[in-house]
């Protein structure tokens, strides 16, 4: 099983064994669900609601809208649950499952890379899933300025944000980086000595403030 650098450097950082926490379904990598509530923990990704927008109780089809947040990061996603897609008795149960687990790894940076182990369901196809991703989180074409200027921003820190938001800031900014021109590329670059550089001081900086 291929893991992309983002991945790798997230599980480094929670401590997780790749071979224990994630597996591959249909082509797809996935995460355990006991490993998405620890790095929503780990991180502190705050489930701020769960609300229902369709139920069927009589059909099995439930589906819940999660509101959740990262430091001044917030997200709003949605989890699904019919006959056609959970094969147990509780959709309520699976539905508000999948939502959380979206709503935690698309906040820790890593939705789209990995997926939830009850999102990719048996019936569906590897080119499924990613056709639906990619509709919801479209490609951003970033160039060396906005990175640049990206970089900057977070070091000023004008908005006098705490590390666990700046952790957020620049996590979401290595996304940007690995979707647009590519991880390994970017690896070449002078920028990347500044970025790894102010990765590295955030992160310390967050450490020393939770010991």
């Amino acid at each position: 099983m291929k893991i992309d650098p983002i991945v790798k450097d997230i599980l480094q950082e929670l401590k997780f064994n790749p071979s224990e926490c994630l597996w591959e379904k249909h082509g797809a990598t996935c995460m355990k669900h006991r490993y998405i509530e620890i790095a929503g923990q780990e991180k502190g990704v705050v489930i701020e609601s769960l609300d229902e927008v369709e139920k069927n109780s009589a059909e099995g089809v439930v589906a819940i809208k999660c509101t959740a947040s990262l430091g001044k990061s917030k997200v709003i996603t949605y989890g699904e649950a019919t006959p056609k897609n959970n094969k147990n008795g509780y959709p309520y149960a699976m539905a508000e499952k999948r939502a959380i687990d979206r709503a935690i790894l698309k906040l820790i940076g890593i939705h789209g890379f990995v997926y939830s182990d009850d999102e990719v369901d048996d019936k569906f196809e590897n080119v499924e899933v990613k056709k639906t991703e990619t509709k919801e989180e479209p490609k951003k074409k970033i160039d060396d300025l906005y990175i640049a200027t990206a970089i900057d921003k977070i070091k000023n820190n004008k908005g006098k944000k705490d590390s666990s938001v700046l952790r957020s800031d620049i996590e979401k900014l290595k996304t940007e980086i690995n979707q647009s021109v590519g991880w390994d590329a970017f690896t070449k670059t002078e920028q990347f000595k500044t970025f790894n550089a102010l990765k590295n001081q955030i992160t310390k900086q967050y450490q020393q403030r939770r010991s």
